[in-house]
């Protein structure tokens, strides 16, 4: 895959400041790069020489028609992230568009162990309550509300996976370290190392449930208040696969009727369309019921080095294929 000098012009707009100059070098010395971090549509100035873009999962807009237009000579899309719900593919085919993501990179993608550690995270902190702890220490309380930040061990608890990819195998030897007992729900993976429970015993025979599945249309509004309603008494829900994933407005209605349950997210429906402001789950984190963080489980130096990396390689093998035209 020994490609280089394509006199391709590539618009790298994904977060860029951290990346090991042997990254960078190794993307300028494939193509001619402008490295410029892009998160609203007015950031993208009309470019009409730029035929390939590495673009930025975390953006506020969805590529689209009016997209790119201003890219009016893109061949390829190569986005250095799992998912590529920022993308409308449909109409990137339409114009002969392709379009790459860390899935078209197996072994880099197995690599990278940041989503897998910040929902861990969210478990264990849904179980012990760090953030109160360390808001009542701010607010100039000492142990006086012991009652209120009494946590629970992972230790001993049944813990269900949704989806068994590289998060969710991951959660369970996380898990199993920590001497919980898992069991999973996917029905496109052989999972011999624990336990397949069907989706509804997931939920109510968890004490805790962690969401890591593929967005995909059999997967968006998979999980709602049926599901939701049927977990045990003081469970944890964790989602950090896509907000889609869940019915999020019976979310926020289960979380209001169960102040028992301990809900922790790391995403929200609107965040590609910049319209994530209008989840109903934003009031509730606010008001302390649940915890709502900003779509980070991946950003760490290490990730989204190695991410860049897995987008280049796509690009190579692209380039390589004879597939530009």
């Amino acid at each position: 895959m020994s490609v280089t000098n394509t006199k391709e012009r590539c618009l790298f707009s994904a977060p860029f400041d951290f990346l090991p100059d042997a990254t960078l070098a190794a993307y300028r010395e494939l193509m001619d790069v402008e490295f410029g971090e892009i998160w609203l549509p007015e950031e993208l100035e009309k470019r009409p020489d730029i035929t390939v873009w590495v673009p930025n999962p975390g953006q506020n807009f969805t590529v689209d028609d009016a997209i790119l237009d201003r890219l009016p000579a893109l061949k390829v899309i190569s986005t250095p992230s799992t998912g590529r719900n920022h993308i409308n593919e449909l109409v990137c085919r339409e114009r002969g568009i392709e379009v790459f993501s860390l899935q078209d990179d197996r072994p880099t993608l197995d690599s990278i162990a940041a989503s897998s550690e910040w929902t861990f995270l969210l478990l264990m902190n849904a179980l012990r309550r760090l953030d109160f702890a360390v808001n009542e220490v701010t607010e100039g309380r000492w142990r006086t509300r012991e009652d209120m930040l009494r946590g629970t061990e992972l230790s001993g608890l049944q813990v269900g996976i949704v989806g068994f990819g590289r998060n969710g195998s991951r959660m369970a030897r996380y898990c199993a370290a920590f001497d919980a007992t898992c069991a999973t729900y996917d029905p496109y993976v052989d999972a011999p190392s624990v336990p397949s429970w069907p989706l509804d015993r997931i939920f109510a025979d968890s004490d805790a449930v962690v969401v890591c599945c593929t967005l995909s249309p059999e997967t968006h509004g998979m999980i709602g208040t049926d599901l939701l309603r049927s977990m045990k008494r003081n469970a944890v829900f964790v989602n950090t696969s896509r907000g889609e994933v869940v019915v999020e407005q019976e979310l926020a209605d289960i979380v209001r009727e169960r102040p028992d349950l301990r809900v922790a997210v790391d995403v929200i429906v609107g965040e590609v369309t910049n319209t994530h402001d209008e989840s109903p789950l934003l009031p509730l984190h606010r008001e302390g019921k649940m915890v709502v963080s900003p779509h980070i489980a991946g950003a760490t130096v290490e990730s989204q080095s190695k991410a860049a990396i897995g987008a280049l390689n796509a690009l190579k093998r692209f380039f390589a294929s004879g597939a530009t035209g």
